[in-house]
């Protein structure tokens, strides 16, 4: 009875964000669900079909949170074994070995690639925001926003190999079409064949069919490379203040509690001091 009272109340139009859906659904795809009906609803407001959008007024529910993983070395062998084209092997490579964030690898610019160097420059991400004037979404860049996301990072020999394989290409692409190439003159790395900048669904929904082609499984997002990209150097024995540095955290605290999974549990140092000074005290 407390419960249908409740539901009552809710704007009508909305019972479906805090029905059941809700205990199975990600807190994301609840969020964009609820941005899609807000659209659609602005829509049918400005042909006056409705006085008011009730989309706006509906407050998401928690949802559910799907439990991030990180690859085995098995597994990324298996994905980095298959026939891929040059833009996957390179997206691939550059996600695993440098950890970057899906929308900071989208959006990321040939001008921050330093061969000479052999450095990135992190300072971009790729956004989806709504057009001011017809509420759509459109892809724009954006700085970075702290200090410690905007980094300069060394690029692992193979990340280097491929994305010169993949800056070859493109050059080859250019010079076909022309004018019709970049034309928003945004010159990224991982841009579509005509150089425009790529969907982030679009990516994650063929990410998951090369890994269902590498025999890991379909459970898998692009943004797990990240987690796969810790939960490597954590067992490698790297310091949790440098993996703080390599991923961009404000403090290791946030990469502890963000990666708590990936993150090696155990810490030797103490013990190997403690075996060297009281070892032989203690056996005599």
């Amino acid at each position: 009875m407390h419960m249908s009272k409740r539901r009552a109340a809710l704007p009508r139009g909305t019972h479906w964000l805090a029905g059941s859906i809700a205990a199975v659904v990600l807190a994301d795809t609840l969020r964009r669900l609820r941005a899609m009906l807000r659209l659609a609803i602005r829509r049918a407001e400005r042909d006056g079909k409705v006085s008011r959008n009730v989309a706006a007024l509906a407050e998401v529910p928690a949802g559910t949170r799907r439990q991030s993983r990180s690859m085995t070395l098995e597994e990324t062998r298996a994905l980095l074994g298959l026939k891929l084209n040059t833009w996957w092997r390179a997206y691939i490579v550059t996600a695993l070995m440098t950890g970057l964030r899906p929308g900071a690898l989208l959006g990321l610019r040939w001008e921050d690639v330093d061969f000479a160097a052999g450095v990135i420059r992190v300072r971009k991400c790729l956004k989806r925001l709504p057009d001011p004037a017809t509420g759509r979404r459109h892809l724009v860049l954006e700085d970075l926003k702290t200090e410690r996301s905007r980094r300069t990072i060394q690029m692992p020999r193979q990340v280097e190999t491929t994305l010169l394989a993949l800056r070859k290409e493109q050059a080859a692409r250019k010079l076909k079409l022309g004018a019709a190439y970049d034309l928003r003159g945004m010159a990224i790395v991982f841009g579509d064949r005509a150089g425009a900048p790529r969907w982030q669904q679009d990516v994650r929904r063929y990410f998951k069919v090369l890994c269902v082609r590498a025999g890991i499984g379909e459970n898998w997002t692009p943004r797990e490379q990240r987690h796969t990209f810790v939960s490597v150097l954590s067992d490698s024995g790297v310091d949790i203040e440098q993996i703080a540095d390599a991923v961009g955290h404000i403090n290791s605290t946030v990469t502890k509690n963000t990666y708590r999974h990936q993150i090696a549990d155990k810490v030797t140092a103490a013990a190997t001091v403690m075996d060297a000074v009281f070892g032989e005290a203690s056996s005599s």
